[in-house]
């Protein structure tokens, strides 16, 4: 039988794994939701009764610093079909554990790994978020925390894996799944004071073969 993935994230405690906490997860529609990195404003904001639209989005997006970086402070789960919409996602960028949470039902004949691409495509990582074609340069960063928390401070610290395409992705175990496994990561945004201004959509992917 196929070995089968659910995407959730946390909504209440970051403290909590998944397991004998469902309650307090939202499990992604990986068809027509999405996750949205904004600063967030009066109109923007958790429990909106209808997705935003590009210039609201555009009114609430986060400055470019006249130096260094800045991290996008929140991250929304968009529950397209639901009302309400919009709801925080609880730990992103700080010392959160249980945040983005891959349920996986089965084993794995490889390591599951998050790639982060330009489109579902998976051919192109080019979008400025993305490091436009240099990976390292990618303002996406996550890092792996089934085991332990990400320390506080991991953003700025430069602690998690900044993914993009098939150089940089993120590893979310040390082996391959014998069988069913919550694993877990967090995920950031830090963009430079040289970035060029830009609203844009990205595909994360979680990629995985199995027995």
């Amino acid at each position: 039988m196929a070995t089968t993935m659910n995407f959730l994230v946390n909504h209440e405690n970051a403290a909590l794994p998944y397991f004998g906490n469902e309650p307090k997860y939202k499990l992604v529609d990986l068809t027509d939701d999405f996750l949205l990195w904004t600063t967030g404003d009066t109109v923007v904001k958790e429990h909106m009764t209808s997705p935003p639209e590009p210039g609201e989005l555009n009114a609430a997006a986060t400055l470019i610093p006249d130096t260094g970086y800045v991290t996008v402070p929140i991250c929304f789960y968009e529950d397209y079909d639901a009302n309400p919409c919009l709801h925080t996602v609880i730990g992103m960028g700080i010392d959160g554990r249980y945040v983005f949470c891959f349920n996986f039902i089965g084993a794995t004949a490889t390591i599951p790994r998050l790639e982060a691409w330009d489109t579902s495509a998976h051919l192109t990582a080019n979008l400025n978020v993305l490091g436009l074609g240099t990976a390292t340069n990618s303002f996406v960063k996550a890092i792996k925390t089934t085991d332990a928390t990400p320390g506080a401070g991991w953003v700025a610290a430069g602690s998690g894996t900044a993914i993009a395409g098939a150089a940089n992705y993120l590893n979310l175990d040390t082996a391959p799944l014998a069988g069913n496994k919550d694993l877990y990561c967090n995920i950031a945004i830090r963009i430079p004071y040289t970035a060029t201004p830009s609203a844009e959509l990205f595909c994360l992917t979680i990629r995985y073969t199995y027995l």
